[in-house]
């Protein structure tokens, strides 16, 4: 015989979790249309979201249920990149230089600053 109560309540801790991830994500769309910022509303929802987990609003556990699936299957969603780049290798043959020195020295800056930061805050206790 077929246990219906701990069916039923995976069930609902996934619901849960996932209406907790819905709702960031409906606040960030409308944070966006209210205040008509050009921002991807999907990164200011995990940025909500991430927030939230921070102050200890929401626990981790809370929102474990939908985001383990997503986490699992992450690498299908950078397959439409993947083909996206290889459609426009044409553009990226023709401005390959700028596109290395930016992968190159954007990274490296941002080291270098971090460190002189780290160092300054090191000697000034």
């Amino acid at each position: 015989m077929i246990k219906i109560k701990p069916i039923l309540f995976t069930v609902m801790q996934f619901l849960t979790s996932l209406l907790l991830m819905i709702a960031c994500l409906i606040i960030a769309k409308a944070t966006t249309h209210f205040f008509e910022i050009n921002f991807p509303s999907a990164l200011i929802a995990m940025l909500l979201l991430f927030l939230l987990l921070s102050i200890g609003v929401i626990k981790a556990a809370w929102i474990a249920p939908a985001s383990q699936p997503v986490l699992k299957y992450m690498a299908l969603f950078f397959i439409p990149a993947g083909v996206g780049l290889v459609e426009h290798l044409n553009i990226i043959a023709m401005h390959w230089p700028l596109l290395m020195s930016t992968l190159i020295l954007v990274p490296s800056f941002g080291l270098f600053f971090v460190s002189y930061i780290a160092k300054r805050r090191g000697s000034n206790g």
